[in-house]
């Protein structure tokens, strides 16, 4: 008895060893397998990134991964008991070839184990963090996604080791106003019909972006070139000033046409199909005339190189890219000096023969918004701002003045609304296919501009992508970036002159139902002389008025106000 209850322990202890050793084996050969896949799981968590008040706009996420090691079991000649089960998710293609097969991601442990069953015996549970992203008004082609995208502001900040090491990141992103951009942008493109449309918009003082949307697969913004048209007048004519080539009392006479070049080989005309006449430099600006500012380009060309001018765009940002932290941002289009035609700087003078991406066209711009200093763009909320000096202050003030005038009376008048002080200039530039030319029929309209006009707080810019009905810039664009500021005011509680009774120096108010002593004191307040303000009538309020209102008030004309009974 007492043997058998020895040989009975011994067979029982053996047989318990052994399956201890086959299970040794079984799962190290199944966990050595599963080593090489947890290296590439692994997933470090990222930084959160947030808007400029501290939205979330991507976060981290933990989950558990299901991993079936189809290789395992193969070798252990199981395969096609539990090929059934394996068909319930994935046919032969799928899993044609696989070492590794991905059963499932879930939010715990436990749910991964029991949605296994009988497969955990060739299966890992890992756990892995995710990027959860906010794809809301545009943000998945903004921001872009780690491991999905070689684009975008994220796989700019992983690229330089900014992801690492902190808990979040802030964003320069405004979210309440990127929604607003989206939505009006939106509903532009789809009016026009257009294919696409791009607005930026960033704080003028530190060039940090506050909103970017792009309406197309990619990135047009930072991914993307346009001609920039006549919003490159301005920036020309700054040029002159600064280098006395012209000034501020300058005539040029616009006539039905006019070659540059004193050849046939380049002929400029204006857009509406008839000259101007004489006009001045404020003139060319608010009415886009292509033929002033080509003899203005004459004038530079008496004076400087094609070098210098080159040097100068080069300055403003153009040909290179700016280094906002954006993956995949390119040069743009701005051919060296030593290749140009001799009709080439003429063509700059249009906005022609020059590739730009809008944001450096946004950044250019914004110099007449921030005294004369070109400001690098930033996605970064806490970042320093880099500034170099343009375009001298004195000049800048001019020109922005006149940029006011182009909402008013100008080109741009669809960017004005009561109590929205916007200056900017709009542009009308034909489309480009290479190997081909100019599109006949095909335009980007744009508008960029800045708000307030007095101590502007942002530069935007507006581009619409082919509009099928209106083309031009002023009819197209220049509205929509009215209706973001105007919306924006509105939703943020922000102050306007709407809300409360400014009066400009150089506009005229509607001083309709005023007192005629009210009335006058607010001409003299606005530093009109008395010798230039006539009361006509003897009634007590003041009924009409010789200026209509919200128009620009030359120096040289007398103000009527009509007091009738």
């Amino acid at each position: 008895m007492e043997l058998k209850r020895i040989i009975f322990i011994f067979v029982f202890g053996f047989l318990y060893v052994f399956l201890i050793f086959l299970t040794f084996i079984y799962n190290n050969s199944l966990s050595k397998d599963f080593e090489e896949l947890a290296s590439i799981l692994e997933s470090p968590e990222y930084a959160l990134l947030l808007d400029s008040e501290g939205n979330t706009l991507v976060y981290n996420q933990k989950k558990y991964e299901a991993w079936i090691d189809l290789d395992f079991m193969k070798k252990r000649k199981e395969y096609e008991k539990n090929k059934y089960l394996l068909n319930q998710r994935f046919n032969e293609e799928q899993m044609q070839d696989k070492k590794f097969l991905k059963w499932g991601v879930y939010d715990t442990y436990e749910e991964a184990y029991m949605d296994l069953g009988v497969l955990n015996k060739f299966s890992n549970i890992y756990p892995v963090t995710q990027r959860v992203y906010n794809e809301l008004f545009n943000f998945d082609q903004l921001i872009g996604k780690i491991g999905k995208t070689t684009y975008g502001i994220e796989p700019f900040l992983l690229e330089k080791g900014l992801l690492e090491n902190q808990d979040e990141i802030r964003l320069s992103i405004d979210l309440e106003l990127q929604k607003i951009v989206y939505q009006e942008l939106l509903k532009a493109v789809e009016k026009e019909s257009a294919e696409g449309g791009t607005a930026i918009i960033m704080e003028s003082n530190t060039g940090k972006i506050k909103a970017s949307v792009s309406l197309y697969p990619w990135n047009i913004a930072y991914m993307g070139y346009i001609e920039p048209g006549s919003t490159l007048k301005p920036l020309l004519i700054a040029l002159a000033l600064d280098e006395n080539i012209v000034n501020t009392n300058d005539i040029f006479y616009s006539g039905y046409e006019y070659f540059p070049t004193g050849k046939n080989n380049f002929r400029v005309t204006e857009s509406q199909g008839y000259g101007f006449g004489e006009i001045g430099l404020k003139e060319t600006i608010v009415h886009s005339s292509n033929i002033v500012i080509s003899k203005i380009m004459n004038e530079i060309l008496k004076e400087f190189s094609n070098q210098w001018l080159y040097q100068k765009l080069i300055n403003f940002g153009f040909g290179a890219k700016t280094g906002v932290e954006f993956k995949g941002e390119i040069n743009g289009i701005l051919p060296l000096p030593n290749t140009w035609y001799e009709i080439t700087p003429y063509q700059i003078s249009l906005g022609q023969g020059i590739g730009t991406t809008p944001i450096q066209l946004v950044s250019a711009f914004n110099v007449f918004a921030n005294n004369g200093k070109y400001v690098q763009p930033s996605f970064l909320e806490d970042t320093s701002t880099l500034k170099r000096q343009v375009i001298s202050e004195p000049t800048t003030d001019i020109i922005k003045d006149w940029l006011g005038y182009t909402v008013i009376e100008g080109t741009a008048k669809k960017a004005y609304k009561e109590g929205l002080r916007i200056g900017g200039k709009t542009g009308t530039a034909q489309k480009a296919q290479s190997g081909v030319g100019y599109i006949k029929g095909s335009y980007y309209s744009l508008f960029v501009g800045f708000y307030p006009l007095v101590d502007p707080k942002y530069t935007a810019l507006i581009v619409i992508d082919n509009p099928k009905e209106e083309f031009y810039g002023g009819e197209v664009a220049a509205p929509v970036l009215k209706d973001i500021f105007y919306r924006y005011t509105k939703e943020k509680g922000i102050e306007t002159s709407e809300s409360k009774k400014v009066y400009y120096n150089n506009i005229m108010p509607d001083l309709t139902g005023f007192s005629v002593v009210e009335a006058y004191n607010i001409l003299l307040n606005m530093g009109i002389n008395g010798k230039d303000i006539i009361i006509i009538g003897n009634g007590d309020k003041v009924v009409s008025q010789s200026i209509s209102p919200n128009k620009y008030i030359d120096d040289s004309k007398i103000i009527e106000l009509y007091a009738f009974k």
